[in-house]
């Protein structure tokens, strides 16, 4: 509770900082980090080369400074409203959500770590009127989570830790939101099945694709690209559960067409992906075991 009572002038400050200090604050940071990290320089090379990125490095350096504005922007996302909305934002194939709600009252929102992911949320409400349950990890700090919590709710979008998350959806399904989740991480074994993602075989938290597989929702995919001082939102065609597969090839099958619209979006602009985050850490081997051979040097 103390550090939280500390850190709430900070949040204030953050919160009332014009967006182009937070943005000066961003980049400073992420150049910071890639001269003074030869670890994660490494990480991001090999994940942009993974990638089928022309120049790795360059792409790599790009991508610290993209995953920095995502992270200062957090404190900018309370700050969309409509005015913002009709200035700086462009959403690309909004239709195929509109057709996609015609036919299936229920649905999964997938986004990723990608662009402007930290303001996905708000721009999914402001924008298309999707009402969502956001879910997101735990610090397991409470003053840290307590922040979170208050920086990752909004109007028609609330939040949870993924532990217990699973729980607490019906309820919120049935007040018309969405189960929104970013599933492109690190994952850790437990809750997770291994599918092929970028021509490996990696962990995939499976909680809200297994909710999908039950009750036969449909997955519609938003991103948001920075473009400039503006956010481009882009909507990708849905993919649905396949009925005529036994439950554990259907949900593989789910899980690897989410992860060829995240290959799709990620290969066109590779710098805005987070490629600094070890995603191919844990890797199935032929044996069945998981290893993080790709990042050794």
């Amino acid at each position: 509770m103390i550090l939280y009572i500390l850190l709430k002038p900070v949040l204030f400050i953050l919160l009332h900082t014009p967006r182009c200090v937070l943005m000066a604050i961003a980049k400073l940071l992420g150049l910071c980090l890639w001269h003074l990290s030869s670890d994660r320089r490494h990480v991001a090379i090999v994940n942009a080369t993974i990638l089928g990125a022309k120049d790795a490095k360059k792409t790599a350096k790009k991508s610290f400074i993209y995953t920095f504005m995502a992270y200062i922007d957090i404190f900018y996302a309370k700050r969309i409203n409509k005015k913002i909305i009709d200035k700086y934002v462009e959403i690309e194939g909004l239709e195929i959500y509109e057709a996609l709600k015609k036919e299936h009252k229920e649905m999964a929102f997938i986004s990723g770590h990608f662009g402007a992911w930290s303001l996905m949320a708000t721009l999914a409400y402001q924008t298309a009127g999707i009402k969502l349950i956001t879910i997101g990890r735990s610090t397991k700090n409470f003053a840290i989570d307590k922040i979170l919590d208050e920086l990752r709710t909004f109007e028609g979008i609330k939040y949870v830790t993924h532990r217990g998350a699973m729980e607490k959806l019906p309820k919120y399904i049935k007040q018309g939101y969405m189960p929104g989740v970013y599933i492109d991480h690190t994952a850790l074994g437990k809750d997770c099945i291994n599918v092929n993602f970028c021509g490996y075989k990696v962990p995939v938290i499976a909680g809200i694709p297994a909710l999908c597989i039950r009750k036969n929702y449909p997955a519609i995919f938003f991103f948001t690209l920075y473009d400039g001082k503006k956010f481009k939102v882009i909507v990708k065609n849905p993919v649905f559960p396949d009925k005529k597969l036994k439950p554990k090839e259907r949900i593989i099958k789910f899980i690897e067409d989410i992860n060829k619209v995240y290959e799709e979006v990620y290969r066109q602009y590779p710098e805005q992906w987070y490629l600094i985050h070890r995603r191919f850490k844990r890797v199935e081997l032929e044996d069945g075991t998981l290893s993080g051979y790709l990042y050794d040097k």
